[in-house]
């Protein structure tokens, strides 16, 4: 679908690369940063107490590229509180303290990309090559983000250039028989900007663990039917016509394709696919503006579309070459979403900061079942109007006080009767205190909803679910204290408790005639977190984070108690050692206790908990050259993070980045 945007960007980068000279005559304008603000929901540079009030963690450009998370799902498990999975769809998907991302949204500076189906978005295809940083609000998140962000949110904010000309390259390799390449060029002139950026990542397969035992669909050695590749390609222009006004044009697109390894031990046909994503595609546009009307008085506005498409193949067999039984069939999704919002944001009332927030959006889903079938269309918008006032007391205590109403309307299924309108009101307080120069500490309560998504109110799954268009909004009350202390500047330590309680669950429930989604379901999650980031060692930087989560179903009609997704504990530990001023090394190890999972018959499956060691060594050459070679997963453990699905073993890989 995007192949020819791609070459354009392509192009575009070429024609940049050959039209600003290397030494420009141009007076350099500086910038705060690579940040690109625009692209923030909750200003980071602002220091809001909204980010405040509940745990907000920040991932920079030096932490993504220091733990080689080439992708968001990679970026994100090394946070507490996040447990990925890579499942049935090999989709790098997650969960924040229980909640997966149907109650997560993720946005792209500040454009939420979720796809309009289910709600999910594959984070194994989204790189991080030319984002600045990713945000990561729990529990309590901004009422200014809109609508279902019941469980916390993701913001992936793009880069901002501030030279003249800039620009970085990045090659890698790593097993097996895979490559990446990335580069990002920019300039920044006086009233105006330009970034642009691509990517390409290549792997034929992935090795297992020499521990792996042969099983009935996979053999010791490479993994079956596990090649991905994915490209991307980013062009963002900006505009600053005069102090306090800016205003942005930006493109990101995806194009990815990725086969599906099987089941390795599975038989029977609901379990056993030989699927392949032939495309994966998704192109996001978009309009960012920001006003200043008066002194202290501010308009940011947001338009957009975000298009997404892909392709599924199920084949006879696992030769992969013919669709000819009935478990084969080639079926397109083609979704859109559209709309925008006005955020208005006045610092005119004394030590407060009062921000009123209006989100329209749009979504449309389509799908075919197979070749020759008949297309299906399915529509529905959000609404959401949000109010949030930042009330700084004294220099050292803050209150936030918010609300939004937010409301669903469905508008389309398929030429069958709709449902009414469902609204809700979620109020949301917390404070911040400043106790003194060593301790923060916060708290807050919120009620948070979300609204079922398309696939839950419609789908019928190859004709294997029954759709129920009655479906209700969902229901969570989220609590959280917490403390930061600062030990002596050299080592930062921080400790939060969190509870949510969530009504009107929407749960899978399996009958005789099908799969069903229905507002059946009660569930509670509780737990800390703990984090520890010290230099107090020579030539060290150490970071930390243990996360305890109880997550427990409370559904009336459960089978047990258990959760999806989730472990009960997590660990994560780096080092980085400064050897010399050029050489370093840097070593991981992350720990995950046993999980549960669910399998099509509604049996519950124990999966292994396990422990990870991934370790590398870089240099720093001169010109601005650095290289680096490790290994992930050193030594070589036999894990899963589904049933049936294991991951990779012991993985070479080898980079080199230039940056001008």
């Amino acid at each position: 679908m995007h192949g020819k945007r791609l070459v354009l960007f392509a192009s575009l980068l070429a024609a940049l690369a050959m039209a600003i000279p290397w030494a420009a005559h141009a007076e350099e304008t500086a910038a705060n940063s690579k940040i690109f603000s625009l692209g923030e929901i909750v200003v980071t540079g602002k220091n809001e107490t909204i980010s405040k009030i509940s745990t907000s963690e920040t991932i920079d450009i030096e932490k993504l590229q220091l733990t080689n998370s080439i992708t968001v799902g990679d970026a994100l498990n090394t946070l507490p509180g996040v447990f990925l999975t890579i499942g049935t769809k090999n989709e790098q998907c997650f969960t924040i303290r229980g909640f997966n991302q149907r109650y997560v949204p993720i946005f792209y500076d500040g454009i939420p990309i979720s796809v309009p189906n289910d709600g999910y978005v594959d984070a194994g295809v989204l790189s991080t090559d030319n984002l600045s940083q990713i945000t990561v609000s729990k529990g309590l998140s901004s009422v200014l983000y809109g609508t279902n962000t019941m469980g916390g949110v993701i913001n992936l904010v793009s880069r901002k250039p501030e030279k003249t000309f800039e620009g970085d390259i990045t090659l890698g390799a790593m097993e097996v028989d895979g490559y990446r390449a990335a580069i990002n060029l920019g300039t920044r002139q006086k009233n105006w900007y330009l970034m642009a950026g691509a990517s390409r990542l290549d792997q034929r397969t992935f090795n297992l663990s020499s521990d792996f035992d042969d099983a009935i669909n996979q053999e010791n050695g490479n993994r079956n039917n596990a090649e991905r590749k994915t490209s991307t390609g980013s062009l963002k222009i900006g505009w600053l016509p005069a102090d306090g006004h800016e205003y942005a044009i930006g493109i990101n697109a995806v194009e990815a394709k990725r086969d599906v390894p099987p089941h390795t031990f599975a038989t029977s046909g609901r379990e056993l696919k030989y699927w392949r994503f032939t495309n994966w595609d998704k192109l996001t546009t978009y309009l960012i503006g920001n006003s200043r009307l008066m002194d202290g008085l501010e308009l940011k506005t947001r338009l957009f579309r975000d298009d997404y498409d892909n392709t599924l193949d199920s084949y006879d067999n696992d030769s992969y070459a013919t669709q000819n039984t009935k478990r084969s069939f080639h079926s397109i999704y083609d979704d859109y979403s559209w709309g925008g919002s006005l955020t208005l944001r006045s610092e005119q009332l004394s030590r407060q900061t009062l921000s009123l927030a209006f989100h329209y959006k749009e979504d449309t889903h389509k799908e075919q079942g197979d070749r020759g079938d008949p297309w299906e269309r399915y529509e529905s918008a959000t609404y959401s109007l949000g109010l949030e006032d930042d009330i700084r007391i004294t220099d050292s205590f803050s209150v936030v006080v918010g609300a939004s109403y937010d409301l669903q309307d469905p508008q389309y299924a398929n030429g069958a009767s709709v449902r009414d309108d469902d609204d809700t009101f979620n109020p949301q307080v917390g404070i911040n205190w400043i106790i003194n120069d060593q301790i923060i500490a916060h708290a807050s309560v919120g009620r948070k909803t979300r609204f079922p998504t398309l696939n839950e109110l419609y789908s019928s799954y190859l004709d294997s679910s029954i759709p129920n268009p009655d479906l209700k909004k969902e229901t969570a009350v989220n609590y959280e204290v917490g403390i930061d202390y600062d030990l002596a500047s050299h080592t930062q330590m921080a400790l939060c408790l969190f509870y949510s309680d969530v009504e009107d669950l929407i749960v899978r429930r399996y009958l005789p005639a099908g799969d069903m989604y229905d507002n059946a379901g009660k569930s509670r999650f509780q737990g800390f977190e703990a984090s520890v980031r010290s230099t107090l060692l020579p030539r060290q930087d150490i970071n930390t984070n243990y996360t305890f989560l109880d997550a427990e179903d409370q559904s009336a009609e459960r089978t047990s108690d258990h959760l999806e997704e989730v472990s009960r504990h997590k660990l994560y530990l780096s080092d980085l050692i400064e050897v010399t001023d050029r050489v370093r090394m840097f070593m991981e190890f992350e720990m995950h206790g046993k999980r549960w999972e669910q399998d099509l018959s509604g049996q519950w499956n124990k999966i292994d908990g396990f422990s990870l060691v991934n370790a590398k060594v870089m240099f720093s050459l001169p010109h601005n050259l650095d290289v680096e070679a490790g290994f992930r997963n050193l030594l070589d453990k036999d894990y899963e993070l589904s049933t049936g699905f294991p991951r990779s073993g012991r993985t070479a890989f080898a980079e080199m980045k230039y940056i001008f």
